[in-house]
């Protein structure tokens, strides 16, 4: 039977080991971990495999896809068994394209399947994203040669110290002043992430102006060809640091990678305008996947 327990950093070793490559974001630990205060989530290991479990706020327990290298449908039998048990369902969330693909064919059970739009992450060509080629992209080159043009400007890699004393109370600072594209949960999830990010094994990198950090991003390798970028936070009185930290950190740290990631956009109107302006190559779908009976 699967025993589940709050989740802790710790537990970013079994998650890389049993992970497998995907394009989805949920292929991150730091993805799933900083979030817990919104997914209250809870973890169990058993065997070769990894279990997430969602507690969201006003809906039943609902879960990752089991993460693992083994039996899937033995894995998923384990669940199966424990769903019931304990008063609910068995319900999946934040199922990507292959996953979904699985549950299909799992020893006849039937799923309702519903898109979640809202979850589905913005993926870039790297190429586009440093080059900013293209009619449509032209308002973002514009504000790159404002930036050039009126900041002298410094790009440097972040340490571990920098992102503690200096990143981490910007964040914070930036973070609290939002009154739009705002997720409640944002600032415990800046927190979190700040607060173990030797441990979450992140890379980062700043812009400054005179000294100041004026802009700032994090990500991390998904897989072979795709990088994934996390955070990315800017003093908006400098028009212009977004799109540059934008471009700087995938030209200097994620070159080498066909795509680029930048998760979704929860919904929220602005952030939707904002990751639709620099044209996806593609979004990486999310489904919530729920057991019915026949």
């Amino acid at each position: 039977m699967l025993n589940f327990r709050n989740i802790t950093v710790k537990d970013k070793a079994i998650f890389d080991r049993c992970k497998s490559v995907t394009n989805a974001s949920e292929g991150s630990f730091t993805t799933l971990y900083i979030w817990d205060d919104y997914y209250r989530a809870k973890v169990a290991e058993d065997g070769d495999f990894f279990y997430y479990q969602f507690n969201v706020r006003e809906r039943i327990p609902s879960y990752y896809f089991p993460l693992g290298h083994g039996d899937i449908n033995a894995a998923l039998d384990r669940l199966k068994e424990y769903c019931p048990s304990h008063g609910h369902i068995m319900a999946f969330r934040l199922v990507n394209d292959e996953q979904l693909e699985k549950l299909k064919v799992y020893n006849g059970a039937k799923f309702l399947v519903n898109e979640e739009r809202d979850c589905e992450d913005y993926v870039y060509s790297s190429d586009q994203l440093i080059s900013l080629a293209g009619k449509k992209l032209h308002a973002k080159r514009n504000h790159i040669n404002f930036f050039l043009e009126n900041y002298n400007y410094s790009y440097e890699e972040v340490t571990p110290e920098v992102a503690i004393n200096e990143c981490a109370p910007l964040m914070y600072e930036l973070v609290a002043e939002k009154d739009h594209n705002f997720n409640p949960f944002e600032l415990s999830a800046m927190k979190k992430f700040f607060e173990n990010y030797s441990a979450l094994g992140e890379k980062g990198a700043v812009i400054r102006v005179e000294g100041k950090i004026v802009a700032m991003s994090f990500g991390e390798e998904l897989g072979p060809n795709m990088a994934l970028i996390q955070l990315e936070q800017a003093r908006e009185e400098y028009r212009g640091a977004y799109q540059m930290i934008n471009r700087l950190f995938c030209e200097k740290a994620w070159n080498q990678y066909e795509y680029i990631n930048r998760e979704e956009d929860m919904g929220i109107e602005g952030l939707r305008h904002a990751k639709e302006s620099y044209q996806p190559a593609f979004l990486v779908k999310k489904y919530t996947v729920i057991e019915v009976d026949e």
